[in-house]
């Protein structure tokens, strides 16, 4: 009987621990889908002005040329929040656009990940009425993308979902993009693409971040490893010290009660017959 008990006191005791997992674990919606973002933070830096804010202009300007020795290096930076992509999202394609009114010549335009904070002792997040030259964060230098712009009027895309991918790890969730043309030009000529700040009527030429995904993988806790683990062990080792004694007890138990049952039933049939 006490090993019956025992091994239903363990049963109770393992459906818990499966029980509680199953609670724990991060229900999301299992659809894919699709979110299309407009920058919370959009502007763009130049060399020659290294303690310059253009958060307010309605251009995010890119160059790259020397002229008298002197080197000009315009690059724009954009900000994403991430917040309404659900987590554990699978991402399979994430899409820069960004549309250019003006074009002075042809420009080989890459797109960089950078850094959501203005340097690496801080965590002080960069925007755009605070951003310069002189302040910026780091970014990757390796490009994900790149896309030669040569006529104006046009909408131009980038794919990041390297650097979206990433970003979904952080918190807050937010991704970070820097666009800049790595190719010297001889000339004083650049490439402007509209920022967030254009008017957006009649048409809204704003940046926009295209975020797709398959589908959702719900989140274990990892935090409830360790326990699991620690439990099993020990119920484990109870079953190994416990159960085969028990188990030889319970046995010998029932073939005394089977013996007997046969010798109760052989008297009342013996009675019966007399």
């Amino acid at each position: 009987m006490r090993s019956v008990i025992f091994r239903e006191i363990v049963v109770v005791l393992v459906l818990s621990l499966v029980v509680v997992s199953s609670l724990s674990i991060k229900t999301v919606d299992a659809q894919a889908g699709q979110v299309t973002l407009k920058p919370s933070d959009d502007t763009y830096v130049d060399s020659s002005n290294p303690g310059s804010n253009y958060g307010g202009q309605i251009y995010l300007e890119i160059s790259e040329w020397n002229v008298f020795s002197a080197h000009y290096d315009l690059m724009a930076w954009l900000k994403f929040d991430l917040s309404s992509v659900p987590d554990g999202a699978v991402v399979d394609g994430a899409t820069l656009s960004l549309y250019t009114p003006i074009v002075g010549e042809t420009f080989n335009v890459h797109a960089y990940a950078g850094s959501a904070f203005l340097n690496a002792s801080t965590v002080t997040p960069w925007t755009e009425l605070t951003l310069t030259y002189s302040n910026m964060p780091s970014y990757n230098t390796t490009s994900m993308d790149s896309v030669l712009v040569a006529t104006a009027n046009l909408w131009y895309n980038w794919s990041v979902v390297a650097a979206v991918r990433n970003a979904l790890n952080d918190n807050p969730k937010s991704v970070t993009l820097v666009m800049r043309e790595p190719t010297l030009h001889s000339s004083a000529t650049s490439v402007y693409f509209y920022s967030k700040e254009n008017p957006v009527t009649p048409t809204d030429y704003s940046p926009k971040l295209t975020i797709h995904w398959s589908n959702v993988v719900p989140e274990f806790p990892t935090f409830l490893i360790l326990p699991l683990f620690m439990m099993a062990t020990l119920l484990a080792l109870v079953f190994h010290k416990r159960a085969p004694g028990e188990a030889t007890q319970w046995l010998k138990k029932q073939r005394i009660t089977q013996m007997e049952r046969k010798r109760e039933s052989g008297k009342v049939y013996f009675t019966a017959c007399r």
